[in-house]
């Protein structure tokens, strides 16, 4: 479905722009917004997304006991197995495609390792929850790759409506406390996608392997692997195209409320 004039505008975020961080020996991190040591009052959010970190943790190491309150909280694993374990007990291992959420709501304490002999990468996303006191709660959804293949894969979903698109797949979908939807798709060469962009409504986009043509019906702009995008929605609805380059394209869409 062709993307109508003035869908929306686009700002595209290159790879070589986001601020790498490597804290440790065993931790290489790629922050889209202001997080730990790195803090730019211009670079804060964007509407609800907090935080997404692209990160590389080596085996036998990662992330130990620690507390988090209000906010919804999701990794979606890339590649090795992530480990999770809190304090309401629930313990869990995931392989590449899959999802874990936490809501942290009250105070939760969890961790998050790499307990394999392989390297895992994962992206970590924060989201502000629609109000402050959630009881805490624990998530996740196992996938195929079949799942996402050249479909955008319903991960999590939150309090409106969820946009429409003919390659649209709704999955185990897990609830957020806020009014956002998340995709996946893991695309082969050439395959498009198109999804709806309502009025008050923007998306941002991160193409994790790959590459990817976003398509407003003004403009299309090219994204390589670990470059981002930014979409905030025209006056009124349209449609956003996505294009799997030459080598395919792995990515992930978060829609939300545009503030």
């Amino acid at each position: 479905m062709p993307a109508p004039k003035g869908a929306a505008s686009v700002r595209h975020i290159p790879a070589s722009s986001l601020h790498v961080a490597k804290p440790t020996h065993w931790l290489v991190s790629r922050f889209h917004f202001s997080f730990a040591d790195y803090y730019n009052p211009k670079n804060m959010n964007f509407g609800a997304l907090r935080v997404l970190n692209d990160d590389l943790v080596k085996p036998r190491n990662g992330f130990g006991a620690h507390p988090h309150s209000n906010a919804e909280i999701f990794s979606y694993i890339l590649s090795g197995e992530l480990s999770h374990a809190d304090s309401m007990g629930r313990v869990e291992s995931l392989p590449r495609g899959c999802v874990q959420y936490m809501s942290a709501g009250t105070g939760v304490v969890h961790e998050e390792m790499n307990n394999g002999d392989a390297t895992c990468r994962f992206l970590q996303v924060w989201m502000t929850p629609d109000a402050r006191g959630h009881k805490p709660q624990y998530g996740s959804a196992s996938y195929d790759k079949v799942d996402r293949h050249n479909q955008l894969l319903h991960l999590l979903g939150g309090t409106g409506a969820v946009p429409a698109g003919p390659n649209v797949k709704e999955g185990k979908c897990i609830k957020l406390h806020q009014d956002a939807n998340v995709f996946v798709s893991e695309s082969d060469a050439g395959v498009q996608h198109s999804i709806t962009l309502g009025a008050g409504r923007q998306v941002y986009l991160t193409c994790a392997e790959g590459s990817l043509t976003v398509g407003t019906g003004e403009t299309e702009t090219q994204l390589k692997e670990q470059d981002a995008a930014e979409l905030v929605a025209a006056k009124t609805p349209g449609y956003i195209t996505l294009t799997a380059g030459p080598e395919g394209a792995h990515f992930m869409l978060i829609e939300m409320k545009a503030e």
